[in-house]
């Protein structure tokens, strides 16, 4: 395993966009079975919104982990692209599930508005750069 000095930002944006990923899937899993346990405690619309609820970060997760799949490989030279789309799906998060109840999905939003971030630096870094002084 390479030391924190030897990483670049594409690999660690690359964790935690895996980590967010896992943790929407994780948050998406707690939903389906806490929807079941309301079905069976007999309160059915709170199972259908929990249900819900749980696809959204299902499908999130899975997104965030496709994208950030194709930014450590098919996409690795493109970077920016894999930043905006991460962010969207941030924004996408942010905008669904608010900063409610569910503690894993704001921060698995959180993580993947850092993974967008880290992976946006390389072009910004590109298009902001100012000519040497000589």
């Amino acid at each position: 395993m390479k030391h924190m000095s030897e990483m670049d930002e594409q690999r660690v944006a690359g964790i935690l966009g895996y980590l967010a990923g896992a943790l929407f899937l994780l948050g998406g899993l707690l939903a389906v079975l806490s929807g079941t346990v309301a079905l069976v405690g007999g309160r059915v619309g709170g199972a259908l919104d929990l249900w819900a609820e749980s696809v959204l970060l299902l499908a999130l997760g899975g997104i965030t982990g496709f994208f950030t799949w194709l930014g450590r490989h098919d996409w690795s030279a493109r970077p920016g692209t894999t930043g905006i789309m991460l962010t969207l799906v941030a924004v996408v998060g942010v905008v669904t599930l608010g900063f409610g109840a569910n503690v894993l999905a704001v921060v698995a939003t959180v993580l993947v508005f850092l993974t967008g971030a880290l992976l946006l630096i390389r072009p910004a870094g590109r298009v902001l750069a100012l000519p040497a002084a000589s």
